[in-house]
């Protein structure tokens, strides 16, 4: 199989089940189980149904990480640190409008399914992403910091497991 494609399955499967498994841990002992942050007055979806939101970003910070993963191991620690907050913040970025995409179709699922539904999904999904995902990601304290300490230490080791020449 070719390093590239073991790298990123390594990326994925590696991140989704640390993620995962921190976020169970979070959520048995978070006051009231909040791990992701929220929004006055939004549904919480996420919160319902937390690992179809964890697999976006694991599946986006895979590929990226693949992509940056010989970058990475050529850098000294503090462009490694800076290198990773570069990944976070992309993953983030890339990830929001496929968040905001899932959310909506959970919020049609719990009422109803308009006309043009899969548009109304992309085009709201997408935006709406784009301007609160993020922020959402930012009210999930502990959790994205527990994940960007994680993400250093993951990409690094994926870098040092498969190296290309």
């Amino acid at each position: 199989m070719n390093i590239i494609i073991k790298r990123l399955l390594f990326y994925w499967t590696t991140s989704f089940s640390l993620a995962t498994a921190v976020y169970y841990i979070l959520w048995a002992i978070m006051p009231n189980n909040y791990v992701f942050g929220a929004l006055i007055r939004m549904f919480l979806y996420h919160w319902e149904h937390p690992i179809t939101f964890i697999a976006i970003p694991c599946f986006f910070y895979g590929i990226i990480a693949t992509l940056l993963a010989d970058k990475f191991s050529k850098q000294n620690v503090l462009r490694q640190v800076l290198l990773t907050i570069m990944i976070i913040v992309f993953t983030v970025i890339v990830s929001s409008p496929f968040g905001g995409m899932l959310w909506h179709y959970y919020d049609m699922k719990a009422g109803y399914f308009p006309t043009n539904w899969v548009g109304k999904m992309a085009g709201l999904g997408f935006e709406w992403g784009l301007e609160i995902g993020w922020l959402v990601v930012v009210l999930s304290i502990p959790y994205n910091i527990i994940g960007s300490i994680g993400c250093y230490f993951l990409t690094k080791k994926g870098s040092e497991l498969f190296k290309t020449k």
